[in-house]
Protein backbone atom coordinates (compact mmCIF):
# COMPACT_ATOMS: atom_id res chain seq x y z
CA UNK A 1 0.00 0.00 0.00
CA UNK A 2 2.73 2.45 0.88
CA UNK A 3 4.84 2.02 -2.48
CA UNK A 4 1.57 1.71 -4.41
CA UNK A 5 0.06 4.80 -3.00
CA UNK A 6 -3.18 3.03 -3.35
CA UNK A 7 -5.06 0.42 -0.86
CA UNK A 8 -5.71 -2.83 -1.77
CA UNK A 9 -9.15 -5.44 -1.22
CA UNK A 10 -12.14 -3.72 -1.83
CA UNK A 11 -10.69 0.07 -1.65
CA UNK A 12 -7.88 -0.67 -3.71
CA UNK A 13 -8.19 2.52 -6.36
CA UNK A 14 -7.82 5.04 -3.52
CA UNK A 15 -5.42 6.91 -2.78
CA UNK A 16 -3.37 6.44 0.52
CA UNK A 17 -2.72 9.01 3.50
CA UNK A 18 0.45 7.83 4.86
CA UNK A 19 -0.84 9.49 8.42
CA UNK A 20 -4.09 8.02 8.18
CA UNK A 21 -2.26 4.32 7.57
CA UNK A 22 -0.48 4.16 10.62
CA UNK A 23 -3.47 4.64 12.11
CA UNK A 24 -5.29 2.77 10.76
CA UNK A 25 -3.04 0.15 11.07
CA UNK A 26 -2.85 0.58 14.58
CA UNK A 27 -6.45 0.89 15.13
CA UNK A 28 -7.04 -2.93 13.60
CA UNK A 29 -5.10 -4.60 15.11
CA UNK A 30 -6.21 -2.96 18.76
CA UNK A 31 -8.83 -5.78 18.60
CA UNK A 32 -7.00 -8.88 17.92
CA UNK A 33 -4.76 -7.89 20.84
CA UNK A 34 -7.18 -7.37 23.54
CA UNK A 35 -8.59 -10.96 22.12
CA UNK A 36 -5.34 -12.53 22.26
CA UNK A 37 -4.84 -11.14 25.92
CA UNK A 38 -7.76 -12.43 27.13
CA UNK A 39 -8.31 -15.81 25.57
CA UNK A 40 -4.57 -16.19 27.09
CA UNK A 41 -6.09 -15.50 30.76
CA UNK A 42 -9.07 -17.39 30.64
CA UNK A 43 -9.38 -21.18 32.14
CA UNK A 44 -9.21 -24.56 29.77
CA UNK A 45 -12.46 -25.64 29.81
CA UNK A 46 -14.10 -28.95 30.97
CA UNK A 47 -17.29 -29.30 29.47
CA UNK A 48 -18.59 -32.40 27.75
CA UNK A 49 -17.63 -31.53 24.13
CA UNK A 50 -20.48 -31.51 21.33
CA UNK A 51 -17.94 -33.13 19.04
CA UNK A 52 -18.62 -36.18 21.40
CA UNK A 53 -21.58 -36.82 20.80
CA UNK A 54 -22.35 -40.23 19.37
CA UNK A 55 -22.64 -40.19 14.90
CA UNK A 56 -22.57 -36.29 15.01
CA UNK A 57 -20.41 -36.51 12.09
CA UNK A 58 -22.94 -38.70 9.83
CA UNK A 59 -25.37 -35.93 11.18
CA UNK A 60 -23.12 -32.57 9.60
CA UNK A 61 -22.30 -34.95 6.60
CA UNK A 62 -26.54 -35.14 5.96
CA UNK A 63 -27.17 -31.37 6.84
CA UNK A 64 -24.09 -30.20 4.15
CA UNK A 65 -26.12 -32.45 1.69
CA UNK A 66 -29.63 -30.80 2.48
CA UNK A 67 -27.85 -27.41 2.57
CA UNK A 68 -26.50 -28.19 -0.88
CA UNK A 69 -29.79 -28.88 -2.31
CA UNK A 70 -31.73 -25.99 -0.83
CA UNK A 71 -28.76 -23.68 -2.23
CA UNK A 72 -28.39 -25.04 -5.63
CA UNK A 73 -32.23 -25.85 -6.40
CA UNK A 74 -33.83 -23.12 -4.42
CA UNK A 75 -30.92 -20.42 -4.05
CA UNK A 76 -31.24 -20.70 -0.28
CA UNK A 77 -28.35 -18.80 0.94
CA UNK A 78 -27.09 -17.10 -2.07
CA UNK A 79 -25.05 -13.99 -1.79
CA UNK A 80 -26.05 -10.96 -2.57
CA UNK A 81 -29.70 -12.25 -4.20
CA UNK A 82 -32.44 -9.34 -4.28
CA UNK A 83 -35.25 -10.28 -2.16
CA UNK A 84 -35.76 -13.78 0.07
CA UNK A 85 -35.44 -17.03 -1.87
CA UNK A 86 -38.91 -18.59 -3.36
CA UNK A 87 -39.68 -21.72 -1.99
CA UNK A 88 -43.14 -24.22 -1.58
CA UNK A 89 -44.80 -22.66 1.49
CA UNK A 90 -44.81 -26.79 2.42
CA UNK A 91 -41.16 -26.57 2.53
CA UNK A 92 -40.75 -22.86 4.08
CA UNK A 93 -40.55 -23.94 7.73
CA UNK A 94 -37.93 -26.66 7.22
CA UNK A 95 -35.57 -24.36 4.97
CA UNK A 96 -35.33 -21.52 7.38
CA UNK A 97 -34.68 -24.11 10.22
CA UNK A 98 -32.05 -25.27 7.57
CA UNK A 99 -30.35 -22.22 6.17
CA UNK A 100 -30.34 -21.23 10.19
CA UNK A 101 -27.72 -24.13 10.72
CA UNK A 102 -23.97 -22.24 10.82
CA UNK A 103 -22.29 -25.36 8.85
CA UNK A 104 -18.79 -23.63 9.03
CA UNK A 105 -19.51 -23.87 12.65
CA UNK A 106 -19.99 -27.94 12.81
CA UNK A 107 -17.55 -28.74 10.13
CA UNK A 108 -14.99 -26.32 11.88
CA UNK A 109 -15.30 -28.23 15.24
CA UNK A 110 -15.41 -31.54 13.74
CA UNK A 111 -11.70 -30.79 11.76
CA UNK A 112 -10.53 -29.13 14.80
CA UNK A 113 -10.70 -32.05 17.09
CA UNK A 114 -8.90 -34.12 14.84
CA UNK A 115 -11.13 -37.47 16.01
CA UNK A 116 -12.56 -37.88 12.99
CA UNK A 117 -10.66 -40.32 10.63
CA UNK A 118 -9.09 -38.41 7.30
CA UNK A 119 -11.94 -40.04 5.20
CA UNK A 120 -14.93 -38.16 7.25
CA UNK A 121 -12.25 -35.18 7.40
CA UNK A 122 -12.20 -35.04 3.21
CA UNK A 123 -15.79 -35.66 3.27
CA UNK A 124 -16.44 -32.67 5.18
CA UNK A 125 -14.34 -30.44 3.68
CA UNK A 126 -14.91 -31.14 0.40
CA UNK A 127 -18.78 -30.76 1.21
CA UNK A 128 -18.40 -27.39 2.66
CA UNK A 129 -16.25 -26.32 -0.12
CA UNK A 130 -19.06 -27.22 -2.09
CA UNK A 131 -22.28 -25.07 0.04
CA UNK A 132 -19.78 -22.65 -0.16
CA UNK A 133 -19.71 -21.88 -4.01
CA UNK A 134 -23.01 -22.90 -4.58
CA UNK A 135 -24.04 -19.89 -2.09
CA UNK A 136 -21.49 -17.59 -4.39
CA UNK A 137 -18.87 -17.18 -1.25
CA UNK A 138 -15.13 -18.71 -1.41
CA UNK A 139 -14.53 -17.22 2.35
CA UNK A 140 -14.25 -21.12 3.36
CA UNK A 141 -10.55 -21.08 2.07
CA UNK A 142 -9.90 -18.55 4.35
CA UNK A 143 -12.27 -19.95 6.99
CA UNK A 144 -10.39 -23.76 6.03
CA UNK A 145 -6.81 -22.10 6.42
CA UNK A 146 -7.82 -21.17 10.03
CA UNK A 147 -8.74 -24.25 10.97
CA UNK A 148 -5.48 -25.69 9.80
CA UNK A 149 -3.46 -23.33 11.48
CA UNK A 150 -5.57 -23.92 14.32
CA UNK A 151 -5.19 -28.27 14.91
CA UNK A 152 -1.43 -27.43 13.98
CA UNK A 153 -1.66 -28.84 10.42
CA UNK A 154 -0.05 -25.55 9.25
CA UNK A 155 3.25 -25.12 11.20
CA UNK A 156 5.40 -22.17 10.31
CA UNK A 157 8.48 -23.72 8.92
CA UNK A 158 10.34 -23.59 5.88
CA UNK A 159 9.80 -26.72 4.49
CA UNK A 160 5.79 -25.82 4.67
CA UNK A 161 5.82 -22.13 3.75
CA UNK A 162 7.82 -23.08 0.49
CA UNK A 163 5.16 -25.95 -0.05
CA UNK A 164 2.18 -23.31 0.37
CA UNK A 165 4.14 -21.16 -1.84
CA UNK A 166 4.15 -23.55 -4.47
CA UNK A 167 0.93 -24.35 -4.18
CA UNK A 168 0.19 -20.99 -4.21
CA UNK A 169 1.66 -20.23 -7.63
CA UNK A 170 -0.22 -23.38 -9.49
CA UNK A 171 -3.11 -22.59 -8.18
CA UNK A 172 -3.00 -18.91 -9.02
CA UNK A 173 -4.83 -19.40 -12.03
CA UNK A 174 -7.70 -21.06 -10.84
CA UNK A 175 -8.18 -18.97 -7.62
CA UNK A 176 -8.90 -15.83 -10.40
CA UNK A 177 -11.33 -18.27 -11.81
CA UNK A 178 -13.29 -18.62 -8.29
CA UNK A 179 -13.71 -14.80 -8.51
CA UNK A 180 -15.50 -14.81 -11.72
CA UNK A 181 -17.81 -17.88 -10.70
CA UNK A 182 -18.28 -16.33 -7.83
CA UNK A 183 -18.87 -12.46 -9.33
CA UNK A 184 -21.09 -14.46 -12.00
CA UNK A 185 -23.43 -15.80 -9.33
CA UNK A 186 -24.03 -12.57 -7.88
CA UNK A 187 -25.17 -11.46 -11.10
CA UNK A 188 -22.33 -8.17 -11.04
CA UNK A 189 -20.18 -6.73 -13.25
CA UNK A 190 -16.70 -8.87 -13.63
CA UNK A 191 -14.69 -6.22 -15.93
CA UNK A 192 -12.75 -5.23 -12.69
CA UNK A 193 -11.80 -8.59 -11.91
CA UNK A 194 -10.97 -9.79 -15.73
CA UNK A 195 -8.83 -6.77 -15.88
CA UNK A 196 -6.93 -7.79 -12.59
CA UNK A 197 -6.42 -11.14 -13.96
CA UNK A 198 -4.61 -10.04 -16.55
CA UNK A 199 -0.73 -11.02 -16.60
CA UNK A 200 0.31 -7.88 -16.40
CA UNK A 201 -1.89 -6.82 -13.69
CA UNK A 202 -1.40 -10.17 -11.54
CA UNK A 203 0.19 -8.65 -8.64
CA UNK A 204 -2.54 -6.01 -8.17
CA UNK A 205 -5.51 -9.03 -8.14
CA UNK A 206 -3.08 -10.65 -5.63
CA UNK A 207 -3.17 -7.72 -3.61
CA UNK A 208 -6.25 -6.11 -4.24
CA UNK A 209 -8.57 -9.10 -4.68
CA UNK A 210 -6.52 -12.20 -1.82
CA UNK A 211 -4.35 -10.16 0.75
CA UNK A 212 -6.66 -7.44 0.72
CA UNK A 213 -9.72 -9.18 2.14
CA UNK A 214 -8.11 -10.94 5.09
CA UNK A 215 -7.32 -7.32 6.52
CA UNK A 216 -9.66 -4.78 7.43
CA UNK A 217 -6.73 -2.20 7.45
CA UNK A 218 -7.63 -0.83 3.90
CA UNK A 219 -11.85 -0.60 4.68
CA UNK A 220 -10.60 1.59 7.77
CA UNK A 221 -7.99 3.71 5.90
CA UNK A 222 -10.64 4.96 3.60
CA UNK A 223 -13.55 5.84 6.42
CA UNK A 224 -11.11 7.38 8.52
CA UNK A 225 -9.81 9.64 5.14
CA UNK A 226 -13.07 10.50 4.46
CA UNK A 227 -14.60 10.85 8.49
CA UNK A 228 -15.15 14.64 8.00
CA UNK A 229 -17.72 13.62 5.19
CA UNK A 230 -19.47 10.89 7.45
CA UNK A 231 -19.73 13.39 9.85
CA UNK A 232 -21.64 15.56 7.77
CA UNK A 233 -24.60 12.46 6.85
CA UNK A 234 -24.31 10.98 10.66
CA UNK A 235 -28.02 11.78 10.51
CA UNK A 236 -28.83 9.02 8.53
CA UNK A 237 -28.24 6.10 11.07
CA UNK A 238 -29.98 5.96 14.38
CA UNK A 239 -28.70 5.97 17.82
CA UNK A 240 -29.56 2.19 18.66
CA UNK A 241 -28.70 0.83 14.79
CA UNK A 242 -25.84 -1.01 15.65
CA UNK A 243 -27.20 -3.06 18.08
CA UNK A 244 -30.65 -3.32 16.13
CA UNK A 245 -28.80 -4.81 12.94
CA UNK A 246 -27.27 -7.37 15.48
CA UNK A 247 -30.91 -9.29 15.47
CA UNK A 248 -31.56 -9.51 11.54
CA UNK A 249 -30.01 -13.00 11.67
CA UNK A 250 -32.88 -13.67 13.84
CA UNK A 251 -35.72 -12.81 11.36
CA UNK A 252 -33.76 -12.29 8.18
CA UNK A 253 -35.32 -15.46 7.27
CA UNK A 254 -38.86 -14.41 7.46
CA UNK A 255 -38.65 -10.88 6.10
CA UNK A 256 -35.85 -8.45 4.82
CA UNK A 257 -36.12 -4.78 5.48
CA UNK A 258 -34.69 -1.97 3.66
CA UNK A 259 -32.21 -0.50 6.05
CA UNK A 260 -29.83 -2.75 7.61
CA UNK A 261 -28.12 0.19 9.83
CA UNK A 262 -24.19 0.67 9.93
CA UNK A 263 -23.69 -1.90 7.04
CA UNK A 264 -26.00 0.08 4.84
CA UNK A 265 -25.12 3.48 5.90
CA UNK A 266 -21.25 2.68 5.29
CA UNK A 267 -22.01 0.32 2.03
CA UNK A 268 -23.68 2.85 0.57
CA UNK A 269 -21.51 5.77 1.24
CA UNK A 270 -18.63 4.06 -0.53
CA UNK A 271 -21.00 2.62 -3.18
CA UNK A 272 -24.21 4.88 -3.93
CA UNK A 273 -25.42 2.11 -6.54
CA UNK A 274 -25.50 -0.84 -3.41
CA UNK A 275 -28.75 0.04 -1.74
CA UNK A 276 -28.84 -3.26 0.28
CA UNK A 277 -27.84 -6.23 -2.25
CA UNK A 278 -24.65 -6.21 -0.35
CA UNK A 279 -22.58 -4.96 2.32
CA UNK A 280 -18.80 -4.40 2.86
CA UNK A 281 -16.41 -4.61 6.29
CA UNK A 282 -15.41 -1.67 7.30
CA UNK A 283 -13.95 -2.57 10.59
CA UNK A 284 -14.65 -2.56 14.53
CA UNK A 285 -12.96 0.89 14.74
CA UNK A 286 -14.57 2.47 12.04
CA UNK A 287 -18.14 1.70 14.22
CA UNK A 288 -16.21 3.45 17.07
CA UNK A 289 -15.67 6.38 15.32
CA UNK A 290 -19.35 6.44 13.90
CA UNK A 291 -20.74 5.99 17.51
CA UNK A 292 -18.48 8.60 18.89
CA UNK A 293 -19.79 10.98 16.05
CA UNK A 294 -23.44 10.59 16.83
CA UNK A 295 -21.99 11.26 20.48
CA UNK A 296 -20.11 9.89 23.49
CA UNK A 297 -23.07 7.58 24.67
CA UNK A 298 -23.23 5.81 21.69
CA UNK A 299 -19.75 5.30 21.66
CA UNK A 300 -19.99 3.60 25.39
CA UNK A 301 -23.21 1.57 24.60
CA UNK A 302 -21.60 0.29 21.24
CA UNK A 303 -18.14 -0.75 22.77
CA UNK A 304 -19.92 -2.15 26.19
CA UNK A 305 -22.38 -4.13 23.43
CA UNK A 306 -19.09 -5.12 21.08
CA UNK A 307 -17.45 -6.54 24.41
CA UNK A 308 -20.34 -8.37 26.13
CA UNK A 309 -21.44 -10.48 22.80
CA UNK A 310 -17.57 -11.42 22.19
CA UNK A 311 -17.74 -12.83 25.70
CA UNK A 312 -20.96 -14.22 25.27
CA UNK A 313 -19.60 -15.89 22.31
CA UNK A 314 -16.36 -17.54 23.88
CA UNK A 315 -18.42 -18.69 26.75
CA UNK A 316 -20.52 -20.24 24.50
CA UNK A 317 -17.79 -22.14 22.76
CA UNK A 318 -16.41 -22.70 26.17
CA UNK A 319 -19.59 -24.94 27.00
CA UNK A 320 -19.63 -26.64 23.48
CA UNK A 321 -16.22 -26.96 22.32
CA UNK A 322 -14.84 -28.46 25.56
CA UNK A 323 -10.86 -28.23 25.72
CA UNK A 324 -11.00 -26.65 21.96
CA UNK A 325 -12.73 -23.61 22.30
CA UNK A 326 -10.00 -20.66 22.38
CA UNK A 327 -8.54 -21.81 18.93
CA UNK A 328 -12.16 -22.25 17.62
CA UNK A 329 -13.44 -19.07 19.10
CA UNK A 330 -10.80 -17.20 17.57
CA UNK A 331 -11.66 -18.86 13.94
CA UNK A 332 -15.47 -18.12 13.97
CA UNK A 333 -14.53 -14.45 15.36
CA UNK A 334 -12.02 -13.62 13.26
CA UNK A 335 -14.55 -12.22 10.23
CA UNK A 336 -16.44 -10.43 12.26
CA UNK A 337 -13.94 -8.68 14.13
CA UNK A 338 -12.30 -7.92 10.99
CA UNK A 339 -15.42 -6.62 9.17
CA UNK A 340 -17.08 -5.36 12.42
CA UNK A 341 -20.34 -6.10 11.20
CA UNK A 342 -22.86 -6.82 13.89
CA UNK A 343 -25.33 -9.10 11.72
CA UNK A 344 -22.47 -11.60 11.79
CA UNK A 345 -21.70 -11.10 15.36
CA UNK A 346 -25.42 -12.23 15.80
CA UNK A 347 -25.38 -14.63 13.34
CA UNK A 348 -22.96 -16.72 15.47
CA UNK A 349 -23.98 -16.31 18.52
CA UNK A 350 -27.99 -17.06 17.41
CA UNK A 351 -26.37 -20.71 16.46
CA UNK A 352 -24.05 -21.49 19.28
CA UNK A 353 -27.30 -20.54 21.33
CA UNK A 354 -29.31 -23.14 18.97
CA UNK A 355 -26.59 -25.60 19.34
CA UNK A 356 -26.11 -25.36 23.19
CA UNK A 357 -30.01 -25.74 23.66
CA UNK A 358 -29.81 -28.78 21.37
CA UNK A 359 -26.79 -30.04 23.86
CA UNK A 360 -28.54 -29.32 27.13
CA UNK A 361 -31.81 -31.47 25.42
CA UNK A 362 -29.06 -34.32 24.75
CA UNK A 363 -27.71 -34.07 27.80
CA UNK A 364 -31.10 -34.21 29.61
CA UNK A 365 -32.05 -36.94 27.47
CA UNK A 366 -28.87 -38.99 28.05
CA UNK A 367 -29.55 -38.27 32.05
CA UNK A 368 -33.07 -39.43 31.85
CA UNK A 369 -32.13 -42.63 30.08
CA UNK A 370 -29.69 -43.17 32.61
CA UNK A 371 -32.20 -42.69 35.44
CA UNK A 372 -34.79 -45.10 34.04
CA UNK A 373 -32.00 -47.91 33.63
CA UNK A 374 -30.60 -47.23 37.01
CA UNK A 375 -34.65 -47.44 38.46
CA UNK A 376 -34.97 -50.69 36.41
CA UNK A 377 -31.69 -52.09 38.02
CA UNK A 378 -32.99 -51.81 41.20
CA UNK A 379 -36.27 -52.95 41.26
CA UNK A 380 -34.80 -56.19 39.40
CA UNK A 381 -32.63 -56.35 42.56
CA UNK A 382 -35.49 -56.07 45.06
CA UNK A 383 -36.32 -59.23 46.85
CA UNK A 384 -39.22 -61.15 45.90
CA UNK A 385 -41.53 -62.24 48.80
Amino acid sequence: MIQANRMNGDFYFNQVDINWLILSFVLSLIPYYVYFIYLKKIPISRNFALFEIKHIEKIVIFLLILNIFFSIYYKVGLYAQRGIYNVPIYMKPLIVIVNKLDMYILVGCLILTKKFSSRINFTLILLLVVLSLSRASIFVFLFLTLIFFGNGVFKINYKQLFLLSIIGILSFGYISRLYEFRDNLRNVGTTQSNNLIESSNVQDFVKARIIGRISSLSSITYFYQNSRYLRSSIYQIGTFDYIIEFFRPFYGGIFRENKIGYTYYLTNFFDDKADVNYGIMYGIPTVLMISLFKGFHVLLLNFIFIILIISFIIKLCAYLFGNKYKEFSFVILYYPMMSGVSAEFGQIFLFLLILSSIKLLFISFVKQKKYIKHEKTLLLDLPIN
